[in-house]
């Protein structure tokens, strides 16, 4: 068997961990942004304003997670990549013909989502996460 060690890295690799860590800080930022307005402005919906942050939140160490695993080459990283990306791209569409229409921002959130699928499903990152942990 062959250990992630022994396994070179290549660039498309390293450019799904970068991906990953661009979005992980701009949830991270995210996070911050919620948690400084939670505290500073006065919420309409309380209990819907903690229930955001703290979701936020969660998506934020779950992506600090897969991105750490995808660097490390741990195979559980491959589903969640997957996942993720996924629920990016829908949110991405939503962006775009939700009920206030942001398709600035949609068209970079499904860019960086169709980006990530591609590289999770490419043959070397492939070979790279197929180790077993």
């Amino acid at each position: 068997m062959v250990h992630v060690d022994e396994t070179p890295r290549s660039s498309l690799v390293t450019t799904l961990v970068v991906l990953l860590a661009a979005q992980t800080a701009l949830l991270v930022g995210l996070t911050a942004f919620l948690v400084i307005e939670l505290l500073l402005a006065e919420a309409r919906f309380p209990p819907t304003a903690i229930a955001l942050t703290v979701l936020v939140l969660l998506i934020a160490v779950w992506l600090v997670a897969m991105t750490v695993g995808v660097h490390r080459g741990r195979a559980w990283t491959r589903g969640s990549v997957l996942t993720y990306q996924f629920l990016q791209l829908a949110i991405g569409v939503g962006s775009i013909q939700g009920f206030i229409p942001r398709p600035d921002i949609g068209w970079w959130v499904i860019g960086t989502a169709v980006l990530g699928l591609i590289l999770i499903l490419s043959t070397p990152v492939t070979r790279y996460l197929d180790q077993r942990d």
